[in-house]
């Protein structure tokens, strides 16, 4: 049986794709832990409104979700251009990670989330 030898480019080649490997999995780390945020922010602003129904001014409450709902909405955005700039970087060194289009799917689900929290919010 010949053994392979590993040159000491093969070795440098392996590393790099190793590196890009970790880039793009904490990239995708970054980007989940934006997006729990942005739940969170979701979360509170309609929990504002639906479990506080007796405080006034009521006015004063909606604003406030709209703000919380709002703010989920910015960042889920914040996060989807974060991580695209990363992964055109990336891709400018030759990798290709999973197709984008999760990303998007994800991205579009929350905005519409967000939208439709708006609308619970102004319908209250």
């Amino acid at each position: 049986m010949i053994e392979k030898r590993h040159t000491t480019q093969d070795l440098a080649d392996e590393g790099v794709k190793l590196a890009l490997d970790r880039t793009r999995l904490a990239k995708e780390r970054t980007f989940a832990a934006w997006l729990r945020t942005a739940l969170s922010s979701i979360a509170v602003g309609l929990a504002v409104v639906k479990l506080l129904p007796s405080i006034e001014p009521r006015w004063l409450l909606r604003f406030m979700g709209i703000i919380f709902v709002g703010a989920g909405s910015l960042i889920v955005i914040f996060a989807f251009q974060s991580y695209q700039i990363t992964l055109r970087q990336l891709e400018q060194k030759g990798y290709k990670g999973l197709p984008t289009i999760y990303i998007y799917v994800l991205t579009t689900l929350f905005a519409l989330g967000a939208l439709l929290g708006v609308v619970l919010i102004l319908l209250d």
